[in-house]
C-alpha cells in the first residue's frame, strides 16, 4: 500500500477599495499584510467547528504613517507579526461588518470572501462637518491611515498602511475588504 502525502500551499491574499459613494472617487485601492499565524489558528479552528473565530469588524487608526514639516509621507511596516498584531494607534472607532459575499469560482483553487461595510455621512457621530482637518495625529480628527480585519476573539487577521484619509460628514464612504484564500497552488 502506498502512503500519499500532501503539501499543499494554502495562501491568503487581502486588497481593500475605499470609495467616496457620491462622487465615485477611488480614494484607496490597495493590498495588504497578512497576519498568517493569527489567520492560520482561526481558519484550523474554524475547521474544526469553534465558534469565535470568524471575521467581525474592521478597526481603524491613525499611526501608520508620519509625515515630515516638507509633507513627506513615510508609510510604517504593517503589524503582521505574532499573535499580538495590530494597529500602531488604534482609535475607539470600529465598524462591525454589514455584509459578507463568498465567491466561490468553479474549478479554480481559491475563494473570495468579499466584506462590505459603508460609513455613512453621521458615522461616526462627532466628525468634523468637512475634511480639512491639518492634524493627522489626533483621535477626534478621524483621519485614518490604518485599517485591519479583527475577528471574535479580537485577534487582527490583517493590517493596511495608508495615505491617511479623513472620515468626515461631508463623506459617505464605502469600503469593500476582500480576502482571496488559495489552496493547492
Amino acid at each position: 500500500m502506498k502512503n500519499f502525502i500532501e503539501q499543499p500551499n494554502v495562501s491568503a491574499e487581502g486588497h481593500v477599495l475605499i470609495t467616496d459613494l457620491d462622487t465615485k472617487e477611488v480614494l484607496l485601492n490597495k493590498y495588504n499584510a497578512i497576519n498568517f499565524e493569527n489567520l492560520a489558528f482561526a481558519i484550523a479552528n474554524l475547521l474544526s467547528g469553534e465558534v469565535g473565530h470568524g471575521i467581525n469588524h474592521m478597526a481603524f487608526g491613525y499611526g501608520g504613517t508620519d509625515i515630515n514639516q516638507n509633507g513627506q509621507v513615510n508609510y510604517k511596516t504593517p503589524k503582521v507579526n505574532g499573535a499580538d498584531g495590530g494597529l500602531y494607534t488604534s482609535s475607539n472607532f470600529t465598524k462591525t461588518i454589514e455584509t459578507f459575499e463568498v465567491d466561490n469560482q468553479e474549478t479554480q483553487p481559491y475563494t473570495d470572501l468579499i466584506m462590505t461595510v459603508v460609513l455613512d455621512y453621521n458615522d461616526p457621530s462627532d466628525a468634523k462637518d468637512t475634511d480639512t482637518s491639518v492634524n493627522f495625529e489626533e483621535e477626534k480628527d478621524y483621519v485614518f491611515d490604518e485599517i485591519g480585519l479583527v475577528n471574535n476573539n479580537n485577534k487582527f487577521l490583517t493590517h493596511l498602511i495608508f495615505h491617511p484619509i479623513q472620515k468626515s460628514k461631508n463623506r459617505k464612504l464605502e469600503i469593500k475588504y476582500s480576502l482571496r484564500i488559495k489552496a493547492g497552488v
